[in-house]
């Protein structure tokens, strides 16, 4: 054991009761805490996949269920790369009823291949000349756009969601918090 690991033993072991479900599945030993970011109580830990985060942090509690719900878990959980745009609990609020094809559709909506951390993105939309467009999972294609100091997002319905926390490294990707649903055109 080294003396990073030895040193943030005590924090990984209070880490480990936070997540149960990922005390199990995550090598926490070799993750330093500085590491780890925090998503209101919860961990997000950058050797865990999209799908094992997504699934033990509070805030993402109502996303988890609609990810298990529509079996988009075994995409997220797997090699990637991927980047998704994941919507909190809070934004989850606007999701109109949807069918599970249609809910499954939305989901894949919110992620693109690749890991595209916030400066590469920013970076694209220079490129673009002010917007950048990626297609998604979904095969919809979503816009990038900068506003004031923070990126949005202009969905195929025409609403924007903002960029609220940036770059969470994941196992098989990047994760971007978003304050709301992004919907494609109907």
């Amino acid at each position: 054991m080294n003396m990073r690991t030895l040193l943030a033993a005590p924090a990984i072991l209070a880490l480990a009761a936070c997540a149960p479900s990922l005390a199990d599945d995550v090598d926490l030993e070799n993750v330093a805490p500085d590491d780890i970011a925090w998503i209101g109580e919860s961990p997000v830990y950058p050797n865990a996949t999209i799908a094992q985060n997504i699934s033990s942090a509070q805030v993402f509690s109502k996303l988890a269920e609609l990810v298990e719900r529509t079996d988009l878990g075994a995409t997220l959980d797997g090699a990637g790369p991927l980047t998704i745009f994941a919507p909190t609990d809070a934004a989850l609020t606007d999701l109109p009823p949807h069918t599970d094809e249609a809910l499954r559709h939305t989901l894949a909506y919110h992620v693109i291949e690749g890991r595209i951390d916030a400066g590469e993105l920013a970076a694209r939309i220079v490129e673009g000349g002010g917007s950048y467009q990626a297609q998604t999972l979904s095969g919809d294609t979503l816009t990038f756009r900068v506003d004031g100091d923070g990126i949005v997002i202009v969905d195929g319905a025409g609403g924007t969601a903002r960029v609220t926390m940036a770059d969470l490294n994941q196992a098989n990707g990047m994760m971007h918090v978003i304050d709301k649903v992004l919907l494609p055109a109907q």
